[in-house]
C-alpha cells in the first residue's frame, strides 16, 4: 500500500471515529431526553457564561413551583417565543413569580418571570456539544455533513479497494512454489 493510501486510510479511521463519536453522543442525549421527559436545549449567547458558554447542550427537567430556589438554574418562555436560560436570584410564592438574570449580566431580567412560563430546571449540560446541533441547523451545516459522510464512505471505499489489491498480491505470492536449490552434490 501506498504511502498516500495509508495516510488517507488514517485520515478516513480518524474522521470515521470522531462522527462516530459525536452520532452517538447525540443520540444518547435524544434517547436520554425521551425517555426521562426531559428536554435539551442549545446555549445560544453568552448571559450564563462562563457557566454554560455557547454551544453547550442543557438537559432540562419539569419542577413544581415549590422545588425552586434561589441560585437554581432554570429555563422559561417569554413574549415572541423566544427560550431563555437564567438563574433564580428569589422566588415570590405568593404571586408564583419568579425574578432571574444571566451570570455575564449587570442586572436582573427587567421583569418576574411567571411559573407558568416555566419549561423547568437545569438538571445537567454537556458543554460544546451544541455547536453541532447549531452547525446542522443551518445550509452551510447541513452540506458540510453530506460532504463528511461522502469522505467518510469514499476513503472506507478506498481502504476496501486497495486492501483487496494487496490480499490479491499476497494470495498470489503464497501459491507460488518456492523453489530450492542446492549447489554442489546431489545426495
Amino acid at each position: 500500500m501506498g504511502k498516500i493510501t495509508k495516510l488517507l486510510t488514517k485520515a478516513g479511521d480518524l474522521l470515521s471515529k470522531i462522527l462516530l463519536v459525536i452520532v452517538i453522543l447525540l443520540v444518547l442525549t435524544t434517547v436520554f431526553s425521551l425517555a426521562s421527559g426531559v428536554k435539551l436545549y442549545t446555549v445560544q449567547t453568552g448571559s450564563m457564561a462562563p457557566t454554560y458558554p455557547i454551544g453547550t447542550i442543557l438537559i432540562v427537567e419539569p419542577v413544581k413551583f415549590e422545588d425552586l430556589n434561589s441560585g437554581d438554574t432554570i429555563t422559561f418562555n417569554i413574549s415572541g417565543g423566544s427560550v431563555v436560560t437564567h438563574r433564580i436570584v428569589s422566588v415570590d410564592p405568593e404571586k408564583k413569580t419568579i425574578q432571574t438574570k444571566g451570570d455575564n449580566n449587570n442586572v436582573t431580567d427587567s421583569a418576574p418571570v411567571s411559573y407558568d412560563n416555566v419549561i423547568g430546571r437545569v438538571k445537567t449540560h454537556i458543554p460544546y456539544l451544541g455547536y453541532a446541533v447549531l452547525i446542522l441547523q443551518t445550509r452551510f451545516g447541513i452540506i458540510m455533513l453530506v460532504i463528511f459522510i461522502v469522505a467518510i464512505l469514499s476513503f472506507s471505499f478506498l481502504k476496501w479497494l486497495y486492501g483487496k489489491e494487496d490480499d490479491t498480491e499476497e494470495e498470489q505470492q503464497t501459491e507460488q512454489p518456492t523453489e530450492i536449490r542446492h549447489e554442489g552434490k546431489e545426495w
